[in-house]
């Protein structure tokens, strides 16, 4: 999601962004400082430029940090997450004509009324049990996402809900011993048909929902298939109890 992030804003070679890798990490906030933040001037970005000095660097990010305001995250992962989403607003705000006729509900999104939206299934699981805003809960919500590297999101709940999807389709049972997928990719891209014929903007963005919606009503029929299977083996065989009835006089 970071790589598709910086492939957005421009980025020369999101795909070789190593995130693990520090210095690599270091080069990466300087991009994102030099080509769309740009909180400093030129000459106040000497120290962020020093990455054959990692120590003196390390000083001028964490005075960096605090000039954006960010806030307290513990991962590299959550600190590049948070400054892509700030280079991102910035990058909005530049022209946010060119993306005022992209609404939520325009390509099926939640509508919001300026507050984040709550996942209330999240809410129901736990409800009465476990208190989803215990300091402790959260920590373990936060190293959760960092191993499974899911970007960080101020709503720990949110942030969950997204850990789910990642377990239910990489780690669950029947995903143990799915085969890969292998084959040319389907070019949805390339089709004659347009999707979203009053705004090409929309075009690309609703071809991957129409796809997902295929998706899912794929995942539905096999289930529907796989009950009236259950149905019909209940029905073709039935049981009798002799006792009930007699046969002859």
């Amino acid at each position: 999601m970071l790589k598709q992030k910086l492939a957005a804003l421009g980025h020369p070679s999101p795909n070789d962004v190593a995130l693990s890798n520090r210095k690599e990490f270091a080069s990466t906030i300087l991009w994102l400082e030099d080509q769309k933040i740009r909180l400093y001037t030129i000459e106040d970005r000497d120290k962020l430029r020093n990455l054959q000095d990692m120590k003196l660097w390390e000083e001028a990010y964490l005075k960096y940090c605090s000039d954006l305001s960010m806030p307290a995250l513990d991962t590299q992962l959550e600190q590049l997450t948070w400054i892509i989403g700030h280079a991102i607003r910035l990058e909005y705000l530049d022209d946010p004509e060119q993306y005022g006729s992209i609404q939520a509900e325009d390509i099926g999104g939640p509508k919001r009324n300026g507050t984040a939206t709550v996942p209330q299934k999240v809410q129901t699981i736990f409800d009465g049990k476990i208190n989803v805003d215990d300091k402790e809960f959260i920590a373990a919500v936060r190293q959760l996402a960092t191993k499974l590297q899911v970007p960080h999101h101020p709503n720990h709940l949110l942030q969950l809900e997204a850990i789910s999807r990642i377990v239910h389709e990489r780690l669950s049972v029947t995903a143990k011993d799915r085969k890969p997928i292998t084959g040319t990719p389907f070019p949805f891209d390339k089709g004659n048909d347009v999707v979203a014929g009053t705004d090409p903007k929309l075009d690309y963005p609703m071809r991957i929902l129409r796809l997902l919606q295929i998706q899912n009503l794929r995942q539905l029929q096999t289930q529907i298939n796989e009950t009236i299977v259950a149905v019909q083996s209940l029905t073709a065989n039935p049981k009798t109890d002799t006792k009930l009835g007699k046969v002859g006089r």
